[in-house]
């Protein structure tokens, strides 16, 4: 149902660029030629200069901020809309553009969506920039346009294109977090590493054997000893941040027990340690490592924990003074206690994600650039 005195404008396209959940501010975009027009019938302010933002009434709905752009350059003009993010004020004031003659659309491309950017290219980075878990990722993605425009340059060949394919694939962990698993036997610090990382207390800590009887997840951010300096390009000065989120999974304790609650968790914890990128095994001098029978794959770091109390055990069991983590003889020595150890950690699992000293390299970050080194591939 339409106002008798609206004009329908079907190239005006409406779409909300922030999640459809609760939020402090939500982001409707408005584009098209006719978007200076429907603005002003929502908002009832019929002056919009180019770039300048106002605090209006958006039809009796909801106040909040808009913006009008149109550069006169040729380029499609567009709006921002900035009302609370509460859904019902949300689909009030889509409703009430749809009366207007907007499409309402969810499929915008990120050249819509970004319309500031100089090309596909650019507007595919911002794209991925909003959608990056890692901080790293901001650095390495800002340089891709310039990156690129040298890389058509030289002429790469088909040895390069596999080469870039199959890098860019490791580097997409920073889109989308690597999965990296803890097990071990009961009681072992499991959880108090998994608190230290999340910086929040995830996992309950108690001396007791099946305290977690369930797999504790969250995003932990990794730096490690830190990623390095932008000089993989020859550019100068630090990344502004070298953290790299990874998925985090604290499982319960690996052993037998009555409990069904508990053996069930086991259970889906035994799925998830199979599908993990990095799987780390932990102990301590008074606990051996998890039963092998019990893991469904090989620990790709193994990981004595509590080396800073005393050891009743200690020559025993305990193994040499360092070690590098790649097998049992020579684990990792932390302490999730006191975080003695941890940074080694964080630059081992990094290394096997091959995410430690970050450089500013080429990076197929979406699927047009995937295909472009695809077909380079083949020929």
């Amino acid at each position: 149902m339409t106002d008798s005195t609206i004009q329908l404008d079907a190239d005006v396209v409406a779409c909300l660029m922030t999640a459809p959940t609760s939020g402090a501010v939500a982001i409707i975009q408005l584009r098209g030629h006719g978007s200076r027009r429907v603005l002003g019938q929502l908002t009832g302010v019929a002056e919009w200069e180019h770039g300048r933002m106002k605090l209006v009434d958006f039809s009796g709905i909801d106040q909040g901020l808009a913006v009008y752009m149109d550069s006169g350059d040729g380029c499609v003009p567009w709006a921002q809309l900035f009302p609370h993010g509460g859904p019902r004020v949300v689909r009030k004031i889509l409703d009430r553009l749809m009366q207007l003659g907007c499409a309402l659309r969810s499929d915008v491309s990120a050249v819509e969506t970004y319309p500031e950017a100089w090309n596909e290219l650019e507007a595919s980075m911002l794209a991925t920039m909003a959608q990056a878990a890692s901080p790293a990722a901001i650095d390495l993605l800002l340089a891709q346009p310039d990156l690129w425009r040298a890389l058509d340059t030289s002429q790469p060949d088909a040895a390069d294109a596999r080469r870039l394919l199959s890098r860019s694939a490791e580097l997409q962990h920073l889109i989308t977090p690597a999965t990296v698993v803890v097990a071990g036997r009961p009681n072992v610090g499991k959880s108090t590493l998994t608190n230290r990382l999340l910086g929040r207390a995830a996992s309950i800590v108690a001396d007791l054997p099946g305290t977690t009887r369930d797999w504790v997840s969250g995003l932990a951010e990794i730096s490690g000893s830190g990623n390095g300096s932008n000089g993989g390009s020859g550019g100068a000065g630090e990344w502004s941040s070298t953290a790299i989120a990874v998925c985090w999974l604290d499982t319960p304790g690996l052993r037998s027990s009555d409990d069904a609650i508990e053996q069930q968790a086991i259970v889906l914890a035994r799925g998830a340690i199979a599908e993990a990128h990095v799987v780390i095994a932990m102990r301590d001098a008074a606990t051996d490592w998890p039963d092998p029978e019990a893991l469904p794959r090989e620990p790709d770091l193994w990981v004595m924990n509590k080396v800073d109390v005393a050891e009743d055990h200690a020559a025993s069991h305990a193994p040499s003074a360092s070690g590098t983590g790649h097998d049992a003889e020579h684990p990792l020595r932390i302490s999730a206690r006191t975080g003695h150890g941890v940074t080694a950690l964080e630059d081992a699992v990094l290394e096997k994600l091959h995410l430690r000293n970050l450089t500013l390299e080429v990076w197929a970050f979406d699927a047009a650039l995937r295909q472009r080194l695809e077909k380079l591939a083949r020929s």
